[in-house]
């Protein structure tokens, strides 16, 4: 049935100006009957007869039309604004029906993109591990894309994003030879950062082929990634040049729009989507991808990519070594960052919350709420700190993140204290600006001015955290004492993590600060590097962070 939802809308307004018009000429000839015993004039009387036979025709048509959409209607329709909210009811059905038949057609063609990846085979290898692995992780989300139940704008947008690797890989198999060189880099980026290094490298080798193709010959494996230089502030020297970014992957601004190219390169399934009736006149088209949700998007693609070729100390270790100041960066800024890059180390996060509630990250998008004000962005943020407890686990949370990344590569630090027998040198950032590589340093060699209290304050966004580091370059046992105040007042917001000096048996261990004050001896002796962590676990609220590092000279009476 061809539902016409506005013609149904305009006569719905006629008729209801006719019933005004007619009511008030009716309530006039009631006076008149009443006065004067005049009837009502013939005009009027078959006026009002063909406006309710009008109105009877058309609620005929809206209950037929209404039912056809599965809309329910009340038994009892006596009046034309009645079926006011019947026609919304319409309105609503008729745009999700149309929401579903756009989104089984995205579903469709990305279902053949896993079905083809599944017919990849190895030349010369059938139980190649990698590709095993691939293929399961193509399994799994193509088990997710038919799991889905609803159709909203940023499950397909999501949908889109999962598939966009598995897209690349086939492009790459499929158009080599066409390929230049620009496009075949990031294409080989992009199909590394999800699958592995080997995967890409048995492509450009032409081991990898789809059913029918014929194997080539063999060309070079690429050369090696450069070395990345760590961060200047976790080496004694005062000054290194920042790490260079090598072959980073094409922006998450960049990816949706190539995986709809290709999606419209890739054949629909062979079935014809469900039929609906669809309006003359559409109402209210899908709004456009919510921005607001693209450091979810980049997060979560980076998370499906690692999540059953890593474990989590290494990729936290692989995170930080690409963006060390990453957890400093609030999470929803994070796309703001490296054209929108960093937005992707935070996988980590987002394995944390799923250790938290299995199961809670693939559940997300099903668990936004339609008529809501807040942007997509804001939505997943809070359904992220509720199902991650990430108030209260938070701590947890950084914590094993700081003992995987420490000391290699370890954190960004916003000040780093290098301790030796003969001074004391103090290198901090000169700007507040996040991921700073310049800094500025002072050299102490009186002891009144060495073995002080050395104050750094800063402002904290909700779930970040700022990192310190005192390297000790002395055989004799120093220490020293930890305060750190929140908002002017005294707090264990805070962790200490220590290094042991060279020949220690001790591994490296992380604790919480306490609030009265953490005393530390041993340093240089016991400890080689001590590092600092100040977190806010609060996820709305900004706080100011003032945390005071002693140094001492004698240790007699210091007790960890």
């Amino acid at each position: 049935m061809n539902v016409n939802l506005d013609t149904f809308n305009r006569q719905l307004t006629g008729l209801t100006g006719r019933f005004a018009d007619l009511g008030a000429k009716l309530a006039e000839a009631a006076r008149e009957m009443q006065d004067g015993g005049a009837p009502p004039a013939e005009a009027l009387v078959e006026a009002l007869a063909a406006a309710r036979a009008e109105f009877v025709e058309l609620l005929a048509e809206i209950v037929a039309a209404a039912e056809s959409l599965g809309v329910a209607v009340p038994d009892q329709v006596e009046s034309a604004k009645s079926l006011e909210p019947v026609l919304a009811a319409m309105v609503a059905a008729t745009d999700a029906r149309r929401r579903r038949v756009a989104f089984d057609e995205i579903r469709g063609r990305i279902l053949a993109i896993y079905d083809r990846i599944a017919g990849i085979h190895h030349e010369g290898d059938e139980t190649f591990a990698p590709l095993v692995a691939l293929q399961t992780s193509a399994k799994e989300a193509k088990a997710a894309a038919l799991a889905l139940t609803e159709a909203t704008t940023d499950q397909a947008r999501a949908l889109m994003e999962a598939a966009g690797p598995f897209a690349d890989l086939l492009t790459m198999l499929e158009s080599t030879e066409a390929l230049d060189d620009e496009k075949f880099s990031a294409l080989e980026e992009s199909v590394s950062t999800a699958f592995g290094r080997p995967i890409a490298v048995a492509v450009g080798r032409g081991r990898l082929l789809l059913p029918g193709q014929a194997p080539r010959a063999p060309e070079p494996e690429s050369p090696p990634e450069p070395v990345r230089v760590s961060d200047a502030m976790r080496v004694p020297e005062p000054v290194r040049a920042p790490a260079p970014i090598v072959a980073p992957p094409p922006p998450p601004q960049e990816p949706k729009r190539r995986i709809e190219e290709k999606l419209e390169r890739v054949p629909a399934p062979q079935y014809e989507p469900p039929a609906a009736p669809q309006p003359a006149a559409p109402h209210g088209e899908p709004s456009a991808p919510d921005e607001t949700a693209q450091w979810w998007l980049s997060a979560w693609a980076r998370w499906s990519g690692w999540k059953n070729t890593l474990a989590y100390p290494e990729a936290v270790r692989e995170e930080l070594s690409k963006y060390p100041y990453l957890l400093s960066v609030p999470i929803q800024q994070s796309p703001e960052f490296e054209e929108g890059l960093l937005a992707y180390g935070y996988s980590i996060i987002m394995e944390h919350v799923e250790k938290q509630k299995p199961g809670s990250v693939g559940n997300a998008l099903n668990n936004l709420k339609t008529g809501q004000t807040k942007p997509v962005g804001t939505q997943l943020y809070e359904y992220l700190v509720t199902e991650g407890r990430l108030t209260e686990t938070y701590p947890d949370f950084l914590k094993t993140v700081l003992l995987a990344a420490v000391p290699e590569p370890g954190p960004w630090v916003q000040a780093r204290i290098i301790h030796s027998k003969d001074d004391t040198r103090v290198f901090q950032r000169p700007t507040p600006r996040l991921g700073e590589t310049e800094q500025t340093a002072k050299r102490f060699l009186a002891e009144n001015q060495r073995f002080t209290e050395h104050t750094f304050s800063a402002s904290l966004p909700p779930l970040t955290s700022r990192f310190f580091l005192i390297q000790a370059e002395l055989k004799d046992a120093h220490g020293v004492d930890v305060k750190l105040k929140i908002d002017g007042a005294p707090s264990d917001a805070g962790l200490v993590v220590t290094v042991p000096a060279a020949g220690k048996a001790t591994k490296v261990e992380a604790r919480r600060l306490s609030a009265e004050g953490t005393v530390l001896p041993g340093i240089g002796r016991d400890y080689r590097a001590v590092w600092f962590a100040v977190f806010n676990a609060d996820p709305r609220r900004e706080t100011q962070f003032q945390l005071g590092l002693t140094l001492r000279k004698d240790v007699r009476g210091m007790k960890k």
